[in-house]
Formats: structure tokens, sequence, C-alpha cells
């Protein structure tokens, strides 16, 4: 008469773990949209990244100049 207790006990037990597991990665899969949302819609972060995006040019420009005077 023992055994049906902890069994019902564990299946409780794991729908609860598995609704916390799905709302957890829920949120963590909505956050990190959210975010990209954002980092898309921020005038000043895309900004950063066109500025880094023409020193690398410039870098790679010179890079491409050494060799060719060599």
């Amino acid at each position: 008469m023992s055994t049906p207790a902890p069994l019902g006990m564990f299946i409780i037990g794991f729908i609860i773990f598995s609704l916390y597991m799905w709302g957890l990665l829920t949120m963590i899969y909505r956050g990190h949209k959210q975010q990209r949302e954002e980092f898309k819609n921020d005038p000043e972060i895309q900004e950063y990244y066109r500025r880094l995006e023409i020193k690398d040019r410039r870098k790679k420009r010179v890079k491409k100049n050494e060799r060719q005077k060599v």
C-alpha cells in the first residue's frame, strides 16, 4: 500500500518541475527576443557598431596598402 503514494508524489513533482522548466525557457526566449528588438531599434548602439565597422575597414585598407608597397 505504500507504493502509490511515492509514485503519485513523483508524478506531481515531475509535472510541477516540467511546468517550471517550460516557464523558465519561455521567459528566457522572450527576454532574448525583446533584447534583440531593442538592440535593433537603439540608435546609439547602431552608431557605435557603424564606427567600429568603419575603423575595421580602414585597418584592412592600411594592411592591404602595406602589402602592395612591399
